[in-house]
């Protein structure tokens, strides 16, 4: 690899009990459940002949769960960084709620959300255009510290989403046009300060996976 060329690992965090019953995650601290275990224990073999230098991850359980357990595959040099702009959106009063009671609390809102994402503001939460920003920041200190390496960073479903939206030249009304299943890895190159999507919402390695068959993009 060139030395001003970076190769980006981005990975959503394994499956959790709230991805699977629909329940509004954000900044509460969820563990991956055993199927989330089973995916993190998959990309960690994918990726186990990919030397990644580091690791950044979002500081929440899930994603710290699904960095350790993927690095478990690496050699001991890798580090595991938990970085704060990588964290969950802040789903302020949606958090803890299932999306049908968020339906039928806030109708018109969640339909909003449906439909033009970029203009919600959820209360006490934060808008996909922070969350983006504070994301897009820490994508940069990874890409300054990191040429010539390829790296890791496990996030969350709309983080990944906003980055890729980023990348890819797009604003925030681009967020349901990208799916990012749980434990998927994404791979972006870095180069001449340009990003090229190699693979998007890549999920082979969990494809064998009984519970695979049950994966929502939730």
């Amino acid at each position: 690899m060139s030395s001003g060329q970076l190769l980006i690992f981005l990975i959503r965090h394994g499956r959790t009990k709230w991805n699977r019953e629909k329940i509004f995650r954000g900044h509460m601290d969820i563990p991956l459940d055993e199927a989330g275990e089973a995916q993190a224990e998959a990309a960690g073999k994918f990726l186990q002949d990919i030397k990644l230098s580091l690791i950044y991850s979002s500081p929440l359980k899930r994603a710290l769960q699904t960095a350790n357990i993927i690095k478990k595959y690496q050699t001991e040099d890798t580090k595991i960084i938990p970085c704060q702009g990588f964290l969950d959106l802040s789903y302020g009063e949606w958090e803890g709620k299932t999306y049908r009671k968020i339906k039928e609390t806030y109708p018109d809102l969640y339909r909003l959300w449906e439909k033009e994402p970029q203009k919600v503001k959820i209360p006490e939460g934060e808008t996909l255009l922070e969350a983006k920003r504070r994301s897009w920041q820490a994508l940069q200190q990874v890409i300054s510290r990191s040429r010539g390496c390829s790296v890791g960073i496990v996030s969350h479903r709309v983080i990944n989403k906003l980055l890729i939206c980023g990348m890819l030249g797009i604003d925030e009304s681009g967020f349901w046009s990208i799916k990012q299943d749980p434990c998927c890895i994404n791979i972006i190159k870095y180069c001449d300060n340009k990003f090229t999507i190699l693979k998007l919402n890549e999920t082979c390695h969990i494809s064998s996976l009984k519970e695979n068959l049950k994966i929502v993009d939730f």
